[in-house]
């Protein structure tokens, strides 16, 4: 911001200046150090990886291996989720059909049972990388709990509602507030057997947020989840 005016509404804009830069500092400092976290931390998952070869007991093998990929994909989302908002690249024009409609191929690529219903075009600003990876977070959430996934698009108000929508327990009442929080999750119906940290739906809304919109769940009257992010489109 620009130093000008009278005496004191300079001093007022110079010190505003100077926190801006220190946030920023701070901001890039945070980054270097998760990147270092994330460096340390990964390279003894990767020992592991490796040693479990060495465990005969096959049933054991796999336990332990799922355990390390579920380790791995906590401190992914935890690293994710320190960095969103931090995007240096613009936003870019997209459109959401197509967008779907490719995360879906990849899923029924590996064998899940993953649909997408026609959706009309619908265009939306944004940050391809992020929403691809929100979207994916709400289909992994829809393939732990129930094993299949229904995904669609919609648009109403201005805003495009990308819909991912399960047939699993769904979510107590009382937990539906709270589920989107770091390390919660709905374990009144879907249980830690599972695995995971519970940050895939927090690192869902916080991309929703980004995009200058939000992620709404609902329990279906038929059962299951529906998770929707909504956000600025046409």
């Amino acid at each position: 911001m620009e130093v000008r005016g009278p005496e004191d509404v300079r001093r007022l804009i110079a010190a505003h200046n100077a926190m801006e830069a220190r946030i920023a500092g701070l901001l890039d400092e945070k980054d270097v150090m998760l990147g270092a976290i994330g460096h340390d931390l990964k390279t003894p998952l990767a020992a592991l990886r490796v040693r479990i070869e060495g465990v005969e007991d096959e049933r054991e093998r796999a336990k332990m291996a799922a355990s390390i990929e579920d380790l791995a994909r906590s401190l992914d989302d935890i690293l994710s989720l320190a960095r969103v908002g931090r995007a240096e690249a613009p936003p870019e024009k997209a459109e959401l059909s197509s967008l779907l409609a490719s995360i879906v191929e990849e899923f029924e690529d590996m064998g899940e049972a993953v649909t997408f219903s026609g959706a009309p075009r619908i265009q939306a600003d944004i940050h391809l990388t992020w929403l691809k990876r929100a979207i994916r977070n709400l289909i992994d959430n829809a393939l732990r709990y129930a094993g299949s996934a229904h995904v669609s698009l919609t648009a109403q108000e201005g805003m495009a509602i990308l819909r991912v929508e399960d047939s699993g327990p769904g979510i107590s009442d009382n937990a539906l507030a709270t589920i989107t929080e770091p390390f919660k999750r709905g374990e009144q119906s879907r249980n830690r057997q599972t695995g995971g940290a519970g940050l895939g739906l927090t690192l869902a809304r916080a991309i929703a947020e980004q995009h200058g919109g939000r992620l709404v769940l609902t329990n279906r009257d038929s059962g299951g989840l529906r998770a929707e992010i909504r956000i600025p489109g046409r």
